[in-house]
């Protein structure tokens, strides 16, 4: 379920959000530094942070009269990541997804050197089927999501996750090379997304993208998968912006 704001606001609550997100990119700020970063008048910014520090999600440092975010907002974040399924979240930006482009999309996650398909939306009008299946687990370097997760990691996690996989020849366009995908991995973080040519299963086009991470849950990464015959130079431009509007729309849900 995605949970839309609903029209209208309270003004003061848009601004209490707002310090609080001001607050959570420093150590500490006084008065005057989150004043000048919101643009609220000093006066409308004391009485705010007053209403948090006597509800416990601020403290005051006393020495230098600056102001830091409390561990009682970690308390109630953790509570919620508790709840928190992503699929529940996506999963209707996802099947929009699949409907717009007429293909397969898949959401996978990360589980140590692999990725974990844990939810798969088949493709509306095709005949062909994928075999992938929800519980299936790949290694990253051989996937267009797992190429999308690695190339948010920094250089030595990379070649760690390379190192413990056994990179077998599964396609003739499958790399089995270090430098290779580090030079594909420069693109991807060039352009935003990721591709499988037949890396992974002949006949089969993926294209594909990561979602921001919550809290310290795994990685996670969604995908376009089409036949090689639908791969056609038009058709993956097009689902190039598919693909990146539906991750626009999910980074504002997460």
């Amino acid at each position: 379920m995605i949970y839309v704001a609903e029209q209208g606001s309270v003004q003061s609550v848009e601004r209490t959000f707002k310090l609080i997100e001001i607050l959570s990119k420093k150590k500490e700020m006084s008065i005057k530094d989150m004043s000048d970063k919101s643009g609220l008048h000093k006066a409308t910014v004391h009485r705010l942070i007053n209403t948090l520090v006597s509800l416990g999600y601020v403290a005051k440092n006393e020495q230098n009269e600056h102001y830091a975010l409390s561990p009682k907002l970690l308390r109630v974040s953790s509570r919620f990541l508790e709840h928190f399924d992503i699929r529940e979240q996506v999963r209707p930006l996802l099947e929009k997804l699949s409907k717009d482009c007429g293909e397969t999309v898949h959401l996978v996650e990360r589980n140590g050197k692999n990725v974990v398909y844990i939810d798969k939306f088949e493709a509306p009008k095709s005949s062909i089927r994928m075999v992938s299946r929800i519980g299936m687990s790949q290694p990253m370097p051989i996937t267009a999501v797992g190429k999308a997760i690695l190339a948010e990691l920094e250089e030595d996690e990379i070649f760690s996750v390379w190192e413990k996989c056994t990179i077998n020849k599964r396609t003739e366009n499958t790399i089995t090379d270090y430098d290779k995908l580090m030079k594909e991995i420069e693109k991807i973080r060039a352009v935003g997304y990721s591709v499988d040519n037949e890396e992974n299963e002949i006949g089969v086009f993926c294209i594909a993208a990561t979602l921001p991470k919550v809290g310290d849950n795994p990685a996670y990464a969604f995908s376009i998968s089409a036949p090689i015959q639908r791969a056609d130079e038009e058709t993956v431009k097009k689902n190039i912006g598919h693909l990146l509007e539906a991750k626009a729309k999910i980074c504002e849900v997460l």
